[in-house]
């Protein structure tokens, strides 16, 4: 059942296109009050004061249940049934796209990082939905009082901005009408003349601009004794000089929209899928028949059938149907089927966002991924989903984009799919399937043997590829070598005509062929989860020296049971179920895992201690040598199958092997930003750890997720995994000392500077105790900071700069940008504007070095703060514009409000009290939503300031 609500006007409730009539006044209160708050608790006091002013009846409270009573039945007659009850008041339930005002809401968020055309376009939908003065018929004094002016100005705002967006188009004769009219509306409305100046100057008459500055300035002296704002001479001061900044011309693109191409290489030999390729890729390529509901196709077929060849095939051929991009994602790995939160993490990645504070819920990464698909032409190919729950979270929300997944399964159960079912190839097929491979010559100087093997092959096509590479790789065999190995009972590869037993019979085939040694080589490295080995980890697992070992996996890629991609060894899924199916004992197995768990450990923590921020965190003594490899590229590519070793490690009892596995992945997760795989790996690590009775092991990994909570603002949680490490790691002065930095920041960060001052005190002891002399230096760093935050500003610049200078003698790079960043924006508290953005320059290019995206952008912020103070208002608008929006990507909630602060004082300076206080607003919400009391307090303020700056 249909249900729309609408504000933006008259009150009106709309059931299935039906409207419902609600002619008494004092329900409409209930309800408008209700919706301006929707999906939240009103409390019983707000909903009074709407209904009676500031001074209701004695029986406010019955009276207003009894209204509420008689609301939910006019609406459950009509068929829905959304007011609830709940502490403190009543909330309305709605959904998305039930209320105008969220709508139009999301059309000017959509606008405001969309193309000039495009941003247009959604402002006039979105202004399109007001039907008049919000609530016109809602007789609440208190309501229209408190949000009148709040919705008048989302209106004024919105049409600002998408008269802006027509200018930028060049639309200026023709926004010469409604602009004169909206002066005459609101003759004191700055913004609408400068637009109407700007708009008679674009269209050759300048003399009429002037008039128009002339008329603004004796209004503003007559009504307000004032003369007009910055905006309107700026633009007087054009007109007058013929400033060519102010002619239109066409601009490039507001930003790069991102169209990712993300699908795998195409199979240049797929034989036997043409028909069936046209079919898919016409209806892939036809418009959805259904609005709000995508087209969504389904391959199944058996192991090794080829659904995921031919899904690669066809998402390559659809590349000119679906411009905005095409995505692709594996739905399972070694270990078994990926959750919806991992798959909707990668395709998020694909699209642009960052991996840092991505919505830890599987709903709310679904709602990401549907905001950024809406209105987009991107093919989604799933690759070997398991059923049909993991698959619905991924599913766009509109008609725009396509769907094709390959399943082992027919996914009858997902809404809207029509599936396929992939068989096995035909003789014909299959011949051509190994021309492909042998080429014609050879297949046709042995007619009989080529038709003899496609026939114990059965078609399917993981078969035929297998005995196909494996003459490829033997040129001087004929063909009939290998047929007749198949022939033999116990060599051919038994059950191909049908189910998964025809697989399971081709690889038995190959691995009976092996001698005994390679036999135990496939045997050892099936018993890891990990997909891919490098050369140094199939040589551990094999317990044989690394020349040997290589031969050793060689010989098996070439019986086709390893793959060879790039420099590592791929074994397939199925080869690694059958491997694990073969006799080896329980002793066996656990020592080729704690091998190559002990060769991860090794080159982990080698490349570690390479990273910027290596010996930041605590560590057991006794550690390697660092590496002279690249250890951030090293960590990228061996990112996934760490996570995938920490797992098995921790599954399977190896308990230090796993927590020291994830701590040694601490410092590159932090500066890449893959908070998702910090948190995953270090949670399953401490499982292991308070298991295994690990007391060191449990204090690390609670350390290292106490440091990840406080970084995405979750600081009570932080607080308290903090303590607990601390308690842990009684007698191990140290590592306390680590845990007291991090719990000092805890405590600075909201304000509670007494209890921060005893941790970075008592750490500092610990750290001389210790002879550490990093870690002295960084408390006292963030003792200075104290004492800036205290006002004892002498203190503070002594210790920042004696901080600074020893980062510089012990050579740490990441020290030193750290100091910088904090001494950027003590600079620029102090009002030293100049010595600010040389230190925060330095930052910057330190952590862009590092490639730590998000230090970055904090250096940014704060540049931005800078240039506000300097009144560069260009320049701090793009930066800090840019900033917050990068922000509000990768849900740093603390950036993206005190980006708005800055923006917010940006504007008032610029004398736009109205913008500044909105912005300001915002800000506050933010720093709530983050619950940063100190930060809360400081908006509070300077709205008060604002608030009486305006009385006087």
């Amino acid at each position: 059942m249909g249900v729309r609500y609408a504000v933006l006007g008259p009150l009106e409730v709309t059931i299935d296109r039906q409207p419902t009539a609600l002619p008494a006044a004092k329900h409409r209160i209930v309800l408008a009050t209700l919706l301006l708050s929707a999906n939240r608790p009103v409390s019983v006091d707000e909903l009074a004061e709407r209904l009676w002013g500031e001074e209701p009846p004695a029986s406010a409270k019955a009276t207003l249940q009894g209204y509420v009573l008689r609301l939910r039945r006019t609406l459950t007659a009509a068929g829905v049934d959304p007011v609830r009850t709940r502490p403190p008041g009543y909330l309305i339930e709605v959904g998305p796209e039930e209320l105008d005002l969220d709508r139009f809401k999301a059309l000017v968020a959509e606008a405001e990082s969309a193309p000039a055309a495009a941003a247009a376009d959604r402002l006039r939908e979105a202004l399109d939905l007001w039907r008049g003065p919000a609530l016109s018929d809602v007789p609440s004094p208190s309501l229209h009082f408190a949000a009148g002016r709040w919705l008048a100005e989302l209106r004024i705002n919105a049409l600002e901005r998408r008269i802006d967006a027509d200018l930028r188009l060049g639309r200026h004769a023709d926004l010469l009408g409604e602009l004169a009219g909206l002066v005459a509306d609101s003759p004191l409305h700055e913004p609408f003349r400068a637009q109407l100046m700007l708009a008679l100057h674009r269209a050759g008459r300048s003399a009429d601009a002037l008039e128009t500055y002339r008329d603004a300035r004796a209004t503003f002296v007559a009504e307000l004794g004032i003369e007009p704002g910055e905006r309107l001479r700026e633009v007087e001061r054009g007109v007058l000089v013929g400033d060519p900044a102010l002619d239109w011309r066409p601009e490039a693109p507001d930003r790069v929209v991102l169209r990712p191409q993300a699908l795998p290489p195409d199979v240049p030999d797929l034989v036997g899928r043409a028909s069936l390729a046209d079919e898919l890729t016409a209806r892939l390529a036809a418009p959805s028949g259904h609005s709000g509901t995508p087209v969504v196709q389904v391959i199944a077929g058996m192991p090794g059938v080829g659904k995921s060849a031919l899904a690669v095939h066809i998402g390559h051929r659809l590349r000119p149907h679906f411009t905005d991009g095409r995505l692709h994602a594996t739905l399972r790995d070694a270990t078994g089927p990926l959750h919806p939160a991992e798959v909707l993490g990668r395709l998020l990645r694909q699209l642009g966002v960052l991996g840092t504070h991505l919505p830890d819920s599987v709903e709310g990464r679904s709602t990401l991924l549907r905001d950024r698909l809406a209105g987009r032409r991107v093919l989604l190919v799933l690759d070997d989903a398991v059923d049909e729950a993991q698959v619905r979270p991924l599913i766009p929300g509109d008609e725009c984009s396509a769907v094709l997944v390959t399943s082992r399964n027919r996914l009858t159960g997902l809404a809207g799919a029509r599936t396929v079912d992939l068989t096995v190839l035909d003789d014909g097929e299959s011949l051509r399937l190994l021309e492909t491979v042998l080429g014609v010559e050879r297949v046709a100087a042995e007619p009989a043997a080529a038709r003899d093997l496609v026939r114990h092959c059965g078609g399917l096509p993981l078969a035929l590829r297998i005995a196909a590479a494996r003459l490829a790789a033997r040129a001087n065999r004929p063909l009939s070598w290998l047929v007749a190995q198949l022939a033999d009972e116990q060599r051919r590869l038994d059950g191909l005509e049908a189910g998964d037993m025809q697989v399971r019979a081709s690889l038995a085939t190959g691995y009976r062929a092996l001698d005994g040694e390679r036999q135990r080589a496939l045997r050892l490295l099936g018993s890891l989860n990990n997909a891919d080995y490098s050369p140094r980890l199939a040589a551990a697992v094999l317990d044989r020296p690394p020349h040997r070992a290589e031969r050793l996996v060689e010989d098996l890629v070439d019986a086709q049971l390893l793959e060879l991609v790039a420099d590592r060894y791929r074994m397939h899924g199925l080869v690694r179920v059958y491997a694990r199916e073969q006799a080896m004992s329980d002793r066996e197995r656990d020592e080729a895992v704690e091998r190559a768990l002990s060769a991860w450990l090794a080159a982990a923590e080698e490349a570690e201690a390479m990273l910027p921020n290596a010996g930041w965190l605590p560590h057991l003594p006794g550690r390697g040598a660092a590496s002279s490899v690249d250890p951030m590229a090293w960590f990228e590519v061996e990112r996934q199958e760490l996570a995938v070793a920490i797992d098995q490690a921790a599954a399977e009892g190896h308990v230090g092997h796993a927590w020291r596995l994830a701590a040694a992945c601490e410092g590159f997760l932090e500066v890449r930003g893959h908070w998702d795989d910090w948190r995953r790996c270090q949670e399953r690590a401490l499982v292991a750890a308070v298991t295994g009775n690990d007391r060191w092991g449990e204090a690390r990994m609670r350390y290292g997720l106490g440091r990840l909570c406080f970084a995405q603002d979750r600081h009570e949680l932080a607080e308290r995994l903090l303590r607990q490490a601390l308690e842990l790691w009684q007698g191990d002065r140290l590592s306390q000392a680590h845990a007291l930095m991090a719990l000092g920041d805890v405590h600075h960060h909201n304000g509670r500077l007494d209890l921060a001052r005893a941790c970075f005190d008592e750490a500092a002891a610990d750290y001389a105790t210790e002879h550490d002399e990093r870690g002295s230096v960084n408390a006292g760093f963030c003792l200075g900071l104290l004492s800036r935050d205290l006002g004892d500003v002498d203190a503070a610049k002594s210790a920042l700069a004696a901080a600074l200078a020893a980062f510089r003698r012990l050579d740490d790079s990441y020290g030193q940008a750290q100091v910088l960043l904090f001494l950027g924006a003590s600079h620029c508290k102090w009002g030293d504007q100049d010595a600010a953005e040389r230190c925060l320059t330095e930052a910057t290019a330190l952590y862009r070095g590092f490639g730590d995206r998000l230090g970055e952008l904090r250096c940014l912020r704060q540049l931005g703060h800078v240039l506000v103070i300097r009144g560069e208002t260009a320049r701090a608008e793009r930066v800090l514009t840019g900033c917050q929006r990068a922000f509000a990507e990768i849900g740093d909630v603390f950036g993206e409000a005190f980006a708005g602060w800055s923006l917010a004082e940006l504007a008032l300076r610029d004398g736009d009290e109205r913008l500044g206080r909105h912005r300001l607003t915002a800000a506050l919400d933010l720093f709530t939503r983050a619950g940063l009391e100190p930060w809360q307090r400081r908006m509070r303020r300077r709205l008060a300031e604002l608030g009486r700056s305006a009385a006087v």
